[in-house]
């Protein structure tokens, strides 16, 4: 079982009088559900960043000389390396609003981009040279050398960073300056490819050490634990927040700065005995993603799954992938809006998935050739950029494509003395031709359009000669439908296809459902919609299906590719109603909670509390042999096959309740002493209580010490009590504390 780690404060000390603190559990937040319909897969289309873009008023000019355009706020840097330039390109449009030169050496050289607002940082990754564009002038102003190759250049919020995979250190630069702003930090290990998050915490994975460390504000803190050390770790930023994933373990895990808060099996082919150490690195995750869902692809088999990491939804489907030549192949897919894009890089395309249709799409072609392809997401917009020539492009979420050539001349570029900026109507986009219609062949068992009804003779005395009507076309053969796309649902599957091309099939049918699953429908209509349910099944089992098309008129039927393979669950969400209640006098107590919404079939908890970490498969756990005078954070996690979710939290309060008490057998005229120690023959009276009278105090606890006779009776009990704003030892003859089971042992 894969490692289960929870985010669990320190166990935090309290004593005598102060001020009982208590620790609540944080809301559980609510998740939003992924589901591919026919028409739309909910939840994938950033809505508020398409609304931004039709909302979003920007003029643009043609800049011709002495006039220049405004750069677009929707817009993106794309670098041109063999040139050493850089490209601002309209998001609306893709028209090119400004260029850059880059400083001299810097052509040739392969070039990161890390974009703030309308301006950049530009990385030679050949010298480690650091260059800062000025979007109001359209120069590199700013520059600062690092000098080393290799490096990482990642910034977010307020923060810019350069990593040194080779030092193993991390250097927080100034993102106006590009200078240094104070030494590099050690790391203890060796980076793997670093992250930025909305709120400016840096994300650097150890995989030599099974860790992610975040740098808080600039500052480097605790390392989380997320795997076994030399686990292949990739992270990715899925909407502006952490998630890591475990290529080896094959499992991706969202990340806070203090732990792990939920874990998502991948599953299909790099999972169980087919595992290796080539399936690990051939999992292709990307950097960062438009919104929850991260698409995970298997570069060699073509399994794609779509995982959720809010509402911890999966979507699994195979697709076709190539790669060949220069060894070069699939790149890290991306997702916007129902389609997935997966860069061919020996090909110089971005093959398309269809999530609504269950279905490949038209490839787009960027390059010639085979060539790297960079994607990124910005703005609700998906960014492809071939850094050595001179193609790029940007798609919106409905799918359709601008291109953006880069190396035009008339672009506005350095501004000169005098000149000034324009504001000018903002350009038509080029139209790019999207997938052509399918055409649907007529019915078999139908007249062709155009053709004669059965019967009637077109030059049967009394009929006006007609023109020769053409011969229907040949009748269809039969096909097999697309492989099927398979969701996990809470207790179920639902498989979606896409419909047989030639004939038209009388029915669809399920195929491969085991004997403990029930399929809804039994069966399809040549119209869809093209939608199974199968419920059941076990949820440590995963399953795959076929597609059966059934012909009439004694056609054969025709069977689908196999879906990816899909559990009948999801991740679970965090336990319910967490309550920690003490045991009588402390040292222990029991945690209690109910199962997460819809869990379904067996669960195994993890909690982690004062005694570590344990596991159980029931509601309910107890603990025993624990000190007195501690607040002891307590996490309980859920997990079945498919994952683990957030954790609840609650706190084990074993600080001794206080309780009002009399004093007792103190009859003598002299005081009794309150001293500073459990004993009466060391250290010091802090206080004392009068001769003859039974006043009330406060008893925190009660602590062994000194043994003191009185009265024909030896005790080496005292009480921890405060009287009359004193608070000290007092012997327990004159408290008999040890009599009620209310009051505590201090420890």
């Amino acid at each position: 079982m894969p490692d289960r780690g929870t985010e669990t404060p320190a166990q935090t000390r309290a004593s005598g009088p102060q001020l009982r603190q208590r620790c609540t559990a944080p809301a559980t937040a609510a998740w939003a559900r992924l589901r591919p319909t026919g028409n739309r897969v909910t939840g994938y289309i950033a809505v508020g960043a398409v609304g931004a873009l039709i909302g979003t008023s920007v003029a643009v000019g043609t800049g011709a000389s002495g006039t220049r355009p405004r750069l677009a706020d929707i817009g993106a840097w794309l670098a041109s390396s063999e040139k050493g330039e850089v490209t601002h390109a309209h998001g609306l449009t893709g028209a090119v609003d400004g260029k850059v030169v880059l400083p001299a050496g810097m052509a040739g050289h392969p070039v990161s981009v890390a974009q703030h607002g309308r301006s950049a940082l530009v990385l030679d990754q050949q010298t480690g040279r650091v260059v800062r564009i000025d979007a109001s002038q359209l120069t590199a102003g700013q520059s600062a050398d690092y000098g080393a190759a290799g490096l990482q250049l990642v910034s977010g919020g307020a923060y810019a960073y350069v990593v040194d995979p080779v030092r193993g250190t991390v250097r927080r630069i100034d993102p106006a300056l590009t200078t240094a702003e104070g030494p590099a930090t050690e790391l203890g290990g060796k980076p793997g490819a670093a992250v930025v998050d909305q709120e400016g915490t840096l994300w650097v994975p150890l995989p030599d050490q099974g860790t992610v460390v975040p740098f808080v504000k600039g500052r480097k803190s605790t390392a989380v634990k997320v795997a076994d050390a030399g686990h292949d770790l990739v992270l990715t930023l899925a909407d502006g927040r952490p998630v890591v994933t475990d290529r080896t373990a094959a499992v991706m895990k969202a990340l806070t700065a203090t732990g792990v808060r939920g874990t998502l099996e991948l599953g299909g082919a790099n999972t169980g005995a087919n595992a290796s150490a080539a399936d690990a690195s051939d999992t292709l995750v990307p950097t960062t993603t438009d919104g929850s869902v991260v698409p995970v692809l298997a570069g060699g088999s073509g399994d794609l799954v779509l995982l959720d990491v809010h509402s911890r939804h999966t979507v699994r489907a195979r697709v076709p992938v190539q790669g060949q030549g220069r060894g070069l192949g699939p790149a890290a897919p991306q997702l916007l809006g129902k389609r997935v894009y997966i860069p061919d890089e020996s090909t110089g395309r971005l093959l398309v998935y269809d999530t609504s249709l269950s279905a490949p799409a038209e490839p787009v072609r960027i390059t010639e050739g085979a060539g790297d392809l960079e994607l990124a997401i910005r703005d609700g917009l998906l960014w492809v950029n071939a850094p050595d020539s001179a193609h790029a492009a940007v798609i919106d979420a409905d799918g359709e494509v601008r291109r953006i050539g880069k190396y035009g001349t008339d672009v506005p570029s350095a501004r000169k003395p005098g000149e000034r900026w324009i504001e000018g109507r903002v350009p038509t986009g080029i139209p790019v031709a999207g997938v052509p219609p399918r055409t649907v062949a007529p019915r078999p068992d139908g007249p062709a359009e155009g053709a004669p009804v059965p019967g009637a003779d077109p030059q049967a005395p009394g009929r006006e000669p007609t023109e020769t009507v053409p011969a229907p076309p040949p009748a269809q053969e039969p096909g097999a439908p697309g492989a099927p796309q398979a969701e996990s649902r809470m207790g179920a599957i639902r498989i979606t296809f896409a419909e047989a091309l030639g004939a038209t099939p009388r029915r669809y049918v399920l195929k491969g459902r085991a004997s403990d699953q029930t399929v809804t429908p039994d069966g399809i209509g040549p119209d869809g919609p093209f939608a199974f349910e199968v419920r059941g099944g076990s949820c440590e089992e995963q399953y795959s299906f076929t597609v059966v098309a059934e012909y009439a008129g004694g056609k054969p039927s025709k069977e689908s590719a196999p879906s990816a393979l899909a559990r009948p669950c999801v991740a679970p969400g965090a336990p319910r109603e967490f309550t920690a209640t003490p045991a009588e006098g402390g040292h222990g107590g029991t945690v209690t909670w109910r199962p997460p919404d819809g869990a379904d079939g067996s669960m195994t908890y993890t909690v982690t509390g004062p005694s570590g970490t344990a596991q159980t498969t029931e509601a309910t756990y107890t603990y025993e042999h624990l000190k007195n005078g501690y607040l002891n954070p307590v996490s309980v996690t859920a997990s079945n096959a498919a994952g683990s979710g957030p954790a609840a939290f609650g706190t084990l309060d074993l600080i001794p309740p206080a309780q009002q008490m009399h004093i007792i057998n103190n009859s003598n005229p002299g005081t009794i002493g309150i001293r500073d120690r459990p004993s009466h023959l060391e250290g010091e009276r802090v206080g004392q209580i009068p001769g003859k009278s039974n006043p009330e105090v406060t008893v925190h606890c009660k602590k062994k010490g000194a043994s003191v006779p009185f009265g024909g009776e030896v005790t080496d009990v005292w009480s921890y009590l405060t009287y009359d704003g004193t608070t000290g030892h007092v012997s327990d003859h004159f408290v008999n504390s040890r009599s009620n089971p209310k009051v505590w042992d201090c420890t």
